[in-house]
């Protein structure tokens, strides 16, 4: 025992990673890691053709993938030690960085295809926009929350606020999926938080106002909402879907096996935004359903451990980032299958992509540290926090 005690004294790092990791939800990781693991095997299947097409190594893709995958799981396990406090806080820093990392982006950045959203220095590239939806998730979740601990306090007028600054710089990009995805994810905090139904109804419509607004203001967003009514939703003139619709239909059940898929070959966009179609090709309609079925596991589940705590903010924070991956999963998928309009979306750890990898592992670090049991490390000792007035 002397022996054990010397090599592992009570405030070791072992010790603290014992306690950390019997106090998070370890089925969420457990799915969190099948689902990366997923997306290895997915990259190693997609992008070796895309990085022939640009005259680069066959497995240049396979390696940019697994030195984004090391630093996110190294800043999703960091982000989940993290107490709430902490995390509200960086959370509004990052709001502002992310502000002016966007407005740079406005400025100096990148246009592919007719959107301005990528920021290159030093040889890497970035979607500032992405972080967008985690930090606003938690800095929602604190402002609307603090409004019910004092009714003085203008949460919700600021957490509009942040969301009107945000989608105004996101609308001079353009980039209307994210609009989308962080307005929904603000009305579905609001609601979760008990606002009354006459006044989601009004943000509501007003979302529904504006998207018609966009039509006739953003040609680059009318272009593709043309294409799609015009064709019917069936045969998108659109190359990449026409492909992405192939792909699913010669998959079948089982797929066509490991690396005998075609589409990867044909669409640009395969190891990204139509990684989905890549999967249905060559690994069939089983593994998609297994893809989204622990997708929805993880949704479930994370709302459930939040709903046990006594905290309005970690059950705000939590729905609004399981609201904004169902969407992006939701958005991905629709796409490939040509159910809306074409939109360049990736799917959470699946799809290659380093700004997103990195913005799902931020969300993941944060639900990890929101709903694992309410300890806290304090030097070498956990302090357990049965808080009962909602915070």
């Amino acid at each position: 025992m002397l022996v054990v005690n010397y090599i592992m004294p009570r405030n070791s790092l072992a010790d603290l990673v014992k306690r950390w990791f019997m106090s998070i939800d370890n089925i969420s990781l457990f799915i969190i890691t099948g689902l990366i693991s997923i997306g290895i095997w997915v990259s190693i299947a997609s992008t070796p053709s895309v990085a022939m097409k640009l005259d680069l190594p066959p497995f240049h893709f396979v390696k940019q993938h697994m030195i984004i995958l090391l630093v996110s799981i190294i800043i999703m396990v960091f982000i989940s030690f993290l107490q709430i406090n902490y995390i509200k806080r960086l959370s509004v820093t990052g709001y502002f960085g992310c502000l002016v990392l966007v407005v740079l982006t406005i400025i100096i950045g990148s246009e592919i295809k007719g959107a301005r959203r990528w920021l290159s220095f030093f040889g890497f590239s970035m979607q500032p926009s992405e972080f967008f939806k985690p930090i606003l998730a938690v800095t929602n979740a604190w402002l609307i929350t603090e409004q019910y601990r004092d009714r003085k306090f203008p949460g919700i007028v600021l957490s509009g606020a942040s969301v009107s600054v945000a989608i105004l710089f996101l609308l001079l990009q353009p980039d209307i999926g994210m609009i989308v995805v962080i307005c929904s994810s603000w009305i579905g905090q609001l609601f979760i938080s008990g606002m009354s139904t006459i006044m989601l109804g009004c943000f509501l419509f007003s979302a529904i106002g504006a998207l018609f607004g966009l039509y006739f203001t953003v040609p680059h967003f009318a272009n593709r909402i043309d294409r799609f009514i015009m064709s019917g939703g069936k045969e998108n003139d659109i190359y990449q879907v026409q492909k992405s619709l192939e792909a699913f239909k010669s998959g079948g059940l089982f797929g066509k096996g490991p690396g005998e898929g075609v589409i990867k070959t044909m669409v640009p966009d395969s190891h990204s935004d139509f990684v989905f179609s890549v999967i249905a090709e060559e690994y069939g309609f089983i593994v998609c359903f297994v893809i989204i079925a622990l997708f929805t596991i993880f949704i479930i589940r994370s709302m459930m451990r939040a709903n046990k705590s006594s905290s309005i903010f970690s059950i705000c924070a939590t729905f609004g980032i399981v609201l904004q991956i169902g969407l992006q999963v939701l958005i991905n998928t629709a796409t490939s299958l040509n159910l809306i309009p074409t939109k360049g979306m990736t799917m959470p750890f699946i799809s290659y992509g380093g700004s997103s990898f990195l913005s799902s592992s931020i969300s993941i670090g944060i639900l990890l540290a929101i709903t694992k049991r309410q300890s806290i490390i304090h030097g070498d000792t956990y302090y357990t926090h049965f808080k009962h007035n909602r915070r």
